[in-house]
């Protein structure tokens, strides 16, 4: 394999991370979230979004 081919895979790769990114924070804004927790942080029981109560 050579360099330019690993580094087309990297960018389509880059491009795929960048897309799921954008698609898990339109279900994060769109989901009724249902947290658990402690004190210090709460997650989404639905889809994963944490909220940090304590720094």
């Amino acid at each position: 394999m050579s360099v330019q081919k690993i580094k087309e895979e990297i960018q389509q790769l880059e491009l795929r991370i960048k897309f799921l990114k954008i698609r898990a924070k339109k279900i994060q804004q769109s989901c009724h979230h249902q947290y658990d927790g402690n004190q210090f942080y709460e997650t989404c029981k639905k889809c994963g979004k944490v909220n940090v109560l304590y720094y």
